[in-house]
């Protein structure tokens, strides 16, 4: 689990600036037009940015047609959909009539700043509270290093990030990923490595928590190699193919803690083949208040040209938002899983208690098991959305803060056959609570929880990623 908690791009704000502008040069009610041409759209602000990728996202293109009734409607909804590529911090725009019933529309954007350069401090535990109650602050738990992105290289949204984290764990990161090889902007390719190791790794869930092994030999190791394929052919919806090649080991001694750990190997080889469907018609996907997103994986472990693992996956989560009135709008997410053998090796048998799939309430358990499914229900307040204006950086002058209170209620189940000594699996866990939700930028999103459980358990909780 990753948390930065350091980065020294994002400084607190100075002052606050208005929210983004929209600008009509003339009075839209004395149109007499029922429908508006659109002869030019133009843009300003895009020093990197090429404006095919801009346009590549609009529904709107020159010599387009739009209702003059609805034309404030559809600019705003093509605002949303500039900030969506989540390559600027402010997006504006400027209507002004030319001829009789033809307009021009003038956009201007501010780009964030593309080089980002991250010093990383993360834990090596699944969360903070479990770092804090069960391994007391101990630092010798704690992941360091450095994240280096360049975001937008050649101005055409391509992403190159690379990653070096020492500590605890040591993690080696490369990837690369350009979204549109095509002029017609429609498919893309993707690289990526990663090595993984540590002198400590859990080997095994009792009573629904980790036990540990430590070894100065570094008991696991990963390699992991990974090529990727995107379709896009609409603005809503992604296709994907992962083809990756994984190589895991471990020491003679985790063997014996636990033989099960890899099914009986202390070394496995295998090739992934994935398939992912994304759809997304949200409104502001930093953070959504309205729409609908999906996204199903469907997963293959071991190819049959190699034998050390057999898995098959359907992975599911599918996201709605609901404005309710004013600033307050409800959130339901759904998760699940169904894997097929149900009896797998440790190692690939993990449910909820990682990453974000757990039971807000239930953060100090791991629930191990072959299939899952969690539903999340929030009720949002949204009580700032600003954006801060700051003098230090004039390459990133302009930060979005925002901060939303809530309320939650998740249920959330996990079937294990072989359910040993694990007391959570096999029924339905029910958790609740009130908490923050904090963003800044597009990078760093924090949440502050207060949750109960039906353990009679209580806590304050923090995480540092959105839901």
């Amino acid at each position: 689990m990753k948390k930065y908690l350091l980065n020294i791009l994002f400084i607190f704000p100075f002052f606050l600036q208005a929210q983004n502008k929209r600008g009509f040069l003339f009075n839209i009610s004395e149109i007499p037009y029922s429908h508006l041409h659109i002869r030019k759209i133009t843009f300003s602000g895009n020093q990197v940015t090429k404006e095919k990728i801009i346009i590549r996202e609009m529904s709107i293109q020159e010599k387009d047609s739009v209702q003059t009734k609805k034309l404030e409607e559809e600019l705003i909804y093509n605002q949303e959909r500039i900030l969506n590529l989540q390559l600027f911090s402010t997006v504006n725009y400027q209507v002004n009539i030319v001829e009789k019933d033809s307009i021009d529309i003038h956009f201007t954007v501010t780009e964030l700043m593309y080089w980002i350069a991250k010093p990383m401090f993360s834990l090596a535990d699944r969360n903070f509270n479990v770092w804090l109650k069960e391994q007391h602050l101990a630092f010798d738990r704690t992941n360091y290093g450095g994240e280096i992105t360049r975001r937008n290289f050649r101005g055409r949204n391509e992403e190159i990030i690379t990653s070096i984290q020492l500590g605890y764990n040591k993690f080696f990161g490369f990837s690369y990923k350009i979204p549109y090889i095509d002029k017609n902007l429609k498919h893309g390719l993707g690289i990526s490595a990663s090595y993984l190791t540590g002198r400590e790794v859990n080997y095994e869930t009792q009573e629904n928590k980790l036990l540990f092994y430590r070894n100065d030999q570094y008991p696991h190791l990963k390699l992991q190699g990974k090529l990727h394929y995107f379709y896009r052919r609409k603005y809503t919806t992604v296709h994907e193919i992962q083809l990756s090649y994984n190589h895991y080991e471990i020491t003679q001694g985790l063997f014996d803690k636990n033989p099960d750990y890899l099914e009986g190997k202390t070394k496995i080889k295998y090739f992934e083949l994935a398939y992912i469907h994304q759809y997304n018609n949200t409104n502001v996907r930093v953070y959504p208040s309205k729409g609908l997103e999906i996204k199903t994986t469907i997963m293959k472990r071991g190819l049959g040209i190699d034998k050390d693992v057999n898995r098959f996956e359907i992975i599911n989560q599918t996201s709605f938002f609901q404005p309710i009135w004013n600033n307050i709008s409800a959130s339901f997410i759904f998760r699940g899983r169904y894997s097929s053998p149900q009896q797998q090796p440790y190692l690939f048998n993990r449910a909820l208690g990682f990453k974000n799939d757990f039971i807000r309430g239930y953060e100090y358990f791991v629930i191990d098991g072959s299939h899952f499914a969690l539903l999340r229900a929030n009720i949002r307040l949204r009580i700032i959305d600003q954006i801060v204006h700051h003098n230090l950086f004039k390459i990133s002058k302009y930060i979005p803060i925002r901060v939303y209170g809530k309320i939650y209620n998740d249920i959330g189940y996990v079937y294990n056959k072989y359910p040993e000594t694990s007391f959570l699996n096999n029924k339905l866990l029910d958790g609740y609570g009130a908490g923050f939700d904090i963003l800044v930028s597009y990078y760093l999103k924090f949440r502050i929880e207060y949750s109960f459980n039906h353990l009679n358990q209580k806590g304050l909780f923090l995480h540092g990623s959105k839901e």
